[in-house]
């Protein structure tokens, strides 16, 4: 250990926007308990954001919350937490984002570990930083742009190595569905673009030219060689035709040598375009089936979004909800003025997207957010309300009917818990691709069983048919994904679950707390690393609590989960999940059962040290996680359960 800081900045930026005035504080009173990155960011919602405060209140705060390890080195350590009430939850309440790009890093070389936004503007303003120093300028001539017209101006103005986030007019215009976009084809979801616009904050703008310290470089160095070699498995691409575009690179963020989905990608006409996972092919689908249109178009669709500041999953969920309410008549064209025939085109998806980003005639209503439309359109309109029609996210992905260890992670969380999917989804997309391409991917099945017993701790949880281990497991992702989102790392990057380059083809859950150790100089090992994870997750739980979330009622994945079989899934079609032997198993026509769920839950209340009948924390819990405080807050409510 060392006086010297190493890996934060030190400081976290404050601005009020209502006395137009910086500020700062230091981090490491934060960081003891709360690491960084999504820790921190949580600390500092639960205190100062009360539970009565609406989305889109100057009270609300916007928190952007740079990882412990980012702009160290440390590979893919690029990451930052987004974090603030939602306007897009129904009810509002609280949600987080996460976004990387340059801007995290950045920010950090900086002098900041993160920026806490309080109040609203008179007038349009951005945030300028330049190391260490943190001015609120005029953002009068950027208001009503799209991003890519903010970003060439920021550069003019700033210079081009200026990096920054900001809002397009649907954000101005406090749609529900409004991201925040980075300067690098990123944005982070929740409707936090509408709580930006809702301050009348365009963007915020950084130049760094300094970086964080790094407790021991000789040993950081020896361990990001070793990262990137065990790490060197091909990259998760999007299946896109082939002789629509072209695979040019990676499209790497910050200092990251590591493989990833997001690359740069060229089309038959020479057009580049940086594209990653859902984002870069949502409206494919539809302009695949439409004569004349294709990648172009689909392209195009994202881009839109990107300019505009909409969210693409949002976006998604609302074709397939319009169409389902055009095919039952619910809607018309005479109701939308969008003429519907027309889906699949370039001119269709650009004028709905400037129709809700402007909030212009029928797109009033569609930037309330799908829930909120369904509800002022009435029942019919519900009705057409299908497994991806949710607040936050794609609720149909990787669903618990298919992989029951996801279950519990989408029942504890108040959006899509992508990243803790993607523990799950990651490691069995190799496994499919074994099958198919073994020469492509190490994960044999008893690779599969070797990665899940030594990353989640159970020797029953790779069996996708039963709900055995799945309790433990489900704790044991929520901890490493907590820990991730606070030390920023990627989670395309990271855990190493497999590995083409170990002997045994399994990989090292250790990693994590080892460049943790080697950067700040704190000695922990993997259980303790984890530990800040497992106190941010009841952190997390006693916001929710606070907010009127309901223990065991609100504790499970979407209804339709019980109730709708899974009849296809487009990233596995077969539907098959590693079973009891060595052959998959397929789960068509499967639901998840209820009986067994509860079962489930009950033992995983009881391993999390709360009441496993109420879901309640118990007051040791707490205390073991040394969280008095929160114990304390919580007592008068009434959401503690006290040690017997």
């Amino acid at each position: 250990m060392t006086d010297k800081v190493c890996g934060w900045a030190g400081k976290i930026l404050r601005v009020d926007l209502d006395a137009g005035s910086v500020s700062e504080k230091e981090t490491l009173p934060y960081a003891e308990r709360f690491l960084g990155g999504r820790g921190i960011a949580t600390k500092l919602y639960w205190d100062e954001v009360a539970p009565e405060t609406g989305a889109l209140d100057p009270g609300n705060r916007l928190i952007f919350m740079a990882g412990a390890l980012v702009a160290t080195g440390v590979q893919a350590a690029t990451r930052m937490t987004v974090m603030g009430k939602s306007p897009m939850r129904l009810p509002e309440g609280f949600c987080y984002g996460n976004l990387g790009g340059f801007f995290p890093a950045y920010l950090k070389r900086a002098g900041y570990d993160g920026v806490v936004v309080s109040g609203r503007s008179e007038k349009p303003v951005y945030i300028m930083i330049t190391d260490g120093k943190a001015e609120i300028l005029d953002a009068s001539e950027f208001w009503g742009q799209g991003t890519y017209a903010v970003q060439k101006r920021l550069k003019q103005i700033h210079g081009q190595q200026v990096r920054f986030v900001s809002i397009g007019p649907a954000g101005e215009n406090q749609c529900r569905n409004a991201t925040v976009i980075t300067d690098h084809e990123g944005s982070a979801t929740g409707g936090f673009g509408a709580v930006m616009g809702s301050k009348n904050l365009k963007a915020i703008a950084v130049v760094g030219t300094g970086k964080p310290d790094v407790y021991d470089k000789e040993r950081l160095t020896a361990l990001n060689k070793h990262i990137v070699h065990i790490s060197k498995r091909g990259p998760l691409r999007m299946p896109v035709p082939k002789k629509q575009m072209q695979f040019v690179k990676t499209a790497s963020c910050y200092q990251c040598a590591m493989e990833c989905g997001r690359g740069l990608y060229r089309t038959p006409e020479g057009r580049e375009e940086v594209r990653k996972c859902q984002a870069m092919v949502f409206y494919m689908s539809h302009a695949g089936q439409k004569q004349g249109q294709g990648i172009e178009t689909a392209l195009d669709a994202t881009r839109f979004c990107n300019d505009y500041g909409l969210c693409t999953m949002e976006m998604q969920n609302l074709l397939l909800w319009l169409e389902g309410c055009y095919e039952a008549g619910v809607l018309s064209d005479a109701d939308t003025s969008l003429g519907f025939d027309q889906l699949g085109t370039r001119g269709f998806i650009e004028q709905l997207v400037s129709m809700i980003a402007r909030r212009q005639g029928f797109g009033d209503i569609l930037a309330e957010g799908i829930l909120r439309a369904g509800e002022s359109l009435g029942q019919a309109a519900k009705d057409q309300f299908n497994e991806f029609t949710n607040a936050v996210g794609l609720a149909g992905t990787y669903t618990p009917r298919q992989y029951t260890v996801t279950a519990l992670p989408y029942g504890m969380e108040p959006r899509q818990p992508i990243a803790q999917l993607h523990d799950v989804s990651h490691l069995i997309a190799r496994w499919l691709l074994h099958r198919i391409r073994p020469e492509m991917s190490p994960t044999t099945a008893e690779v599969f069983r070797k990665a899940t017993v030594k990353f989640w701790k159970s020797d029953k949880a790779w069996d996708m048919t039963t709900f055995d281990g799945k309790a433990l497991a489900s704790a044991k992702v929520q901890d490493r994904t907590y820990a991730k989102d606070s030390l920023g790392l990627c989670d395309f990057g990271w855990p190493i679950m497999d590995s083409f380059n170990t002997e045994d083809n399994v990989g090292d859950p250790t990693l994590e707390n080892q460049v943790f150790s080697a950067v700040t100089g704190i000695d922990t090992d993997e259980n303790g690393l984890n530990l800040y994870g497992e106190r941010i997750f009841n952190l997390q739980r006693a916001i929710l609590l606070r907010e009127g979330w309901r223990p065991v009622a609100d504790d499970a994945p979407p209804e339709f989960n019980f109730t709708d079989p899974i009849v296809f899934d487009k990233l596995n079609p077969q539907l098959i999940v590693p079973g009891p032997a060595e052959e998959p198993v397929s789960t068509k026509g499967a639901v998840l059962d209820r009986s067994e769920f509860e079962q489930m839950r009950a033992r995983y209340y009881k391993l999390r040290g709360w009441d496993p009948e109420t879901g309640l924390q118990s007051a040791a819990c707490l205390e073991r996680l040394d969280m008095p405080d929160v114990k304390d807050a919580l007592e008068p409510l009434r959401f503690i359960k006290n040690n017997d």
